[in-house]
């Protein structure tokens, strides 16, 4: 089905196509393919659930002495697994993987939010051949040239180096209600490119407004899009406006030199040197300016915040930010005020609908199969168990005896380690889980082989093991 609609989405020479030509039906219609496609997957997953089984080794040793011969009444049924997209186990997936990358190489030095320009030449010229298409009714044009300057931004910033040679990136791409989609990334840098000081910080994230003698085309760059505002008491109804506050704490406090405060913040550079730009009537200066890193801005031509956050102490909530899923709406259903014939009328409902709000271009993102999440390097799950205690999955219809004499059930990340170091002692000098920075888990063959290079080492995290804990006490406590 995915195919099916990413197919048609696409323009074609010389062949006309009145479904791109929709408008905002074309919005709706790929809302809709994009719930259809979705709702098909969830369908699969259902319908696989009572097939699949997973259970403890030794419980299935267990169920053979009672002679259960088969799996329909051993284990408890597979739920909605990690690997669906945007599921919450995917979402609490990548945040511990990005804080198995933070034990590794510490706190990511750079927060760097890039934001999608629907005027870009690329998408300019698009529109230029159809004058009377709006550039929101195309969600498709905007989604496939932002994922291209996204993969292209993340080779920019490895090749490049603007901010030191890069340990390890991660990024999330998110889609707001209102706005365009953008991309959330953290870098980290190795040891020698690692800011020490407030003034190092000063080389890399400016906050003022250029000089438009000195450069004329990043000033034209930095008041076009690095501006926020106006806001405040000059502008109330702003969108950013919250109990009469700017949500972001626009305008800053003028600073003239660069400083960390006991939590960590960086307060920037913003001196009140009379440069300002009228927006809307209202005069903006240094205190409204965005951080920004100068060869971004020229490179991208696009909202490109960049903070440093290498001394933040939130870095849990900077990694749950990233990867808080999807936004959600909760609605409550209530009955009708002028309805008399049911006498709940003076009692409302108390029935709440948990929904997804799905916007045109994260349906065009997800149809056209675009990442959402990406890291590196890769991290790799290693699992931990006590003997004979690894959880095995199954299909319901099989034979617990054949289940048990199959020599794969019996292996395990961990039960082949602690085999390795018994024929190889070339790795005994490893601890579990820096056992991936020198060997490679082959899943087909459930066996560690020795990396040919170690150029890109794979990160290693352990699973959260209270929820098994907690399980097995549970069983005890029913058995007892």
């Amino acid at each position: 089905m995915n195919m099916f609609y990413s197919f048609h989405l696409h323009d074609r020479f010389n062949q006309y196509s009145l479904l791109l030509q929709g408008g905002r039906l074309f919005q709706q219609y790929l809302v809709n393919a994009y719930i259809c496609i979705e709702q098909n997957r969830i369908d699969y997953i259902e319908s696989i659930q009572p097939t699949l089984r997973n259970e403890y080794f030794q419980g299935l040793h267990d169920a053979l002495l009672k002679a259960d011969l088969d799996g329909h009444d051993v284990g408890k049924r597979t739920i909605l697994p990690s690997s669906f997209t945007g599921g919450p186990r995917y979402m609490y997936k990548h945040y511990q993987d990005a804080l198995a990358i933070c034990r590794v190489h510490g706190n990511p030095q750079y927060f760097i939010t890039f934001t999608c320009n629907v005027m870009w030449p690329k998408i300019t010229r698009h529109f230029n051949s159809f004058p009377h298409t709006k550039r929101e009714d195309r969600p498709d044009i905007i989604a496939r040239v932002f994922e291209m300057k996204v993969q292209d931004f993340i080779k920019h910033l490895r090749n490049e180096r603007l901010f030191g040679e890069v340990a390890a990136d991660l990024y999330t791409i998110e889609f707001q209600k209102i706005g365009l989609p953008h991309c959330h990334t953290l870098l980290w840098v190795t040891s020698p490119y690692k800011i020490t000081t407030p003034e190092q910080v000063d080389q890399f994230i400016p906050a003022e407004i250029p000089d438009p003698t000195d450069d004329p085309h990043l000033h034209m760059i930095v008041t076009k899009f690095m501006m926020h505002g106006p806001c405040g008491l000059a502008h109330t109804s702003s969108t950013c406006m919250v109990n009469g506050m700017c949500s972001k704490n626009f305008p800053k406090k003028y600073q003239y030199v660069t400083q960390f405060d006991n939590n960590g913040y960086v307060h920037y550079v913003r001196r009140n040197n009379s440069r300002f730009i009228i927006k809307n009537g209202i005069e903006l200066d240094n205190s409204y300016v965005a951080p920004y890193n100068r060869n971004l801005c020229l490179t991208f031509e696009a909202h490109i915040n960049v903070e440093y956050c290498g001394w933040s102490m939130m870095i849990k909530y900077l990694f749950k930010y990233i990867s808080k899923g999807a936004h959600h709406v909760r609605a409550k259903i209530t009955q009708p005020l002028h309805d008399t014939t049911n006498d709940c009328t003076t009692q409302p409902k108390q029935n709440f609908v948990d929904a997804r709000f799905i916007y045109p271009h994260e349906a065009a993102w997800r149809i056209f199969n675009f990442d959402i999440h990406n890291r590196n390097p890769i991290v790799q799950v290693l699992v931990v168990h006590l003997e004979n205690m690894q959880t095995v999955t199954f299909k319901g219809n099989q034979s617990l005896e054949n289940i048990i004499n199959n020599p794969s059930a019996k292996k395990t990340t961990l039960t082949q380690w602690l085999h390795n170091n018994k024929t190889d002692e070339t790795g005994c000098h490893l601890t579990y889980i820096d056992y991936l920075s020198e060997y490679r888990w082959i899943t087909e063959q459930k066996n560690w082989v020795r990396r040919a290079t170690r150029r890109t080492p794979t990160i290693g995290r352990l699973i959260y093991v209270l929820e098994a804990m907690e399980r097995k006490s549970t069983e005890k406590g029913e058995k007892t």
